[in-house]
């Protein structure tokens, strides 16, 4: 096994132990992210095609009313739980570094994954081809 895949395994193991650890706690950075929620409502208009990388349960991009939305995470809990939560949108359980979509987006979300993805490089290189003329990549990092 890789440096990388034991990193993933264990990455996917603390997400997937989040996300059952949300189902009881309601605390976990609310005030956080009703805020990062503003600031995205602020900057993204809805109607759009927006990919999120590292959606988690799917409420950042559910709350920016895509036309088309897909939500990726390698997270198994958390995305069961995106699409019980907001089954009008796609979501995709897979490692960022895998990405393979075809189709673009008009904007691509990245919000608190920088610091959990093995290597920044590749995913922006996987983002290149989602990317069309206009679309606006969003990072955010806590």
């Amino acid at each position: 096994m890789t440096a990388r895949e034991r990193y993933q395994r264990q990455r996917i193991k603390h997400w997937d132990e989040v996300a059952i650890l949300m189902d009881t706690w309601k605390g976990l950075g609310g005030y956080y992210h009703r805020r990062l929620t503003e600031l995205y409502q602020f900057l993204i208009a809805p109607g759009q095609r927006v990919l999120e990388i590292g959606c988690g349960m799917g409420d950042l991009l559910a709350a920016l009313k895509p036309a088309r939305g897909v939500g990726i995470d390698f997270s198994g809990e958390m995305i069961r739980r995106a699409r019980l939560r907001h089954p009008e949108f796609s979501f995709i359980q897979a490692d960022a570094h895998d990405l393979d979509l075809d189709e673009q987006f008009d904007i691509v979300v990245l919000s608190d994954v920088l610091n959990d993805l093995w290597d920044v490089q590749a995913i922006f290189e996987k983002i290149g081809p989602l990317a069309g003329r206009h679309t606006k990549i969003i990072i955010n990092s806590y």
